[in-house]
């Protein structure tokens, strides 16, 4: 995809691997909508891009309100005459042994980041439909690939994306949209800071790559068809 005019939407864009993807993507020409829950944090995004020459309209907002989403996704067609492209970063990450696993903890796991998806999938899945383009990236985690100690809840619910990137693909195939699947190793986040502060922080990738890898995606020709992408890292 051509990315220099495209419109993109981002979640989860007020930091970490949302917020480089949403710069990227800017200074790759793209009009970006930034989505997360503290408007400070993609106000400064915003900011950022439209200092240096691009454009983005940061949106508050809560992945798993689908009424929330559907306004962003009006707005951003009226402004900019449609949604190229989704990328679903939003997320959460609640780690306990399966013993201690608390109801609240289970259901933040799976809303934020399975339902999450979903509703801003189904924002603009049939609109990109109707255009016959479109590319929708999810953001997992290669929690999502194998299982590790404390992560039932997370890695449940990033099990969960890629499954649902597969149907998001094998539908949208027919109709020319794209769904493909990150899966990053252990990323230099303040997610990850948060839940792992003994790790040494060479051995993560940083969030930058983790954008990097998300641009390959969608810089991909029309005929290539690349469904997931593992991102490893010097730990694995």
């Amino acid at each position: 995809m051509e990315l220099n005019g495209a419109c993109a939407i981002v979640t989860g864009g007020g930091r970490g691997i949302g917020r480089c993807t949403a710069i990227q993507l800017a200074e790759a020409g793209a009009q970006v909508v930034v989505v997360a829950r503290s408007e400070d944090e993609i106000s400064s995004v915003a900011r950022e891009i439209e200092e240096a020459g691009g454009t983005c309209l940061a949106r508050a907002a809560d992945v798993v309100e689908p009424d929330q989403i559907s306004v962003i996704v009006s707005e951003a067609i009226e402004r900019f005459g449609k949604v190229d492209i989704l990328v679903n970063n939003a997320g959460v990450a609640i780690h306990n042994p399966i013993p201690q696993i608390r109801m609240e903890d289970w259901q933040a796991n799976l809303q934020v980041n399975l339902t999450g998806t979903f509703v801003c999938t189904q924002a603009v899945f049939q609109h990109m439909c109707d255009r016959g383009s479109g590319h929708i990236v999810n953001v997992s985690s290669i929690s999502g690939v194998r299982g590790h100690p404390r992560g039932g809840a997370y890695c449940a619910s990033k099990f969960g994306v890629a499954g649902f990137t597969e149907v998001t693909d094998v539908e949208g195939k027919p109709h020319g949209v794209k769904a493909s699947v990150v899966c990053p190793g252990p990323t230099d986040t303040k997610m990850r800071r948060d839940n792992h502060p003994d790790d040494v922080l060479e051995h993560l990738t940083q969030a930058e790559d983790i954008a990097e890898a998300i641009l390959f995606l969608l810089r991909q020709p029309k005929q290539a068809h690349t469904v997931q992408v593992n991102v490893r890292t010097p730990l694995m």
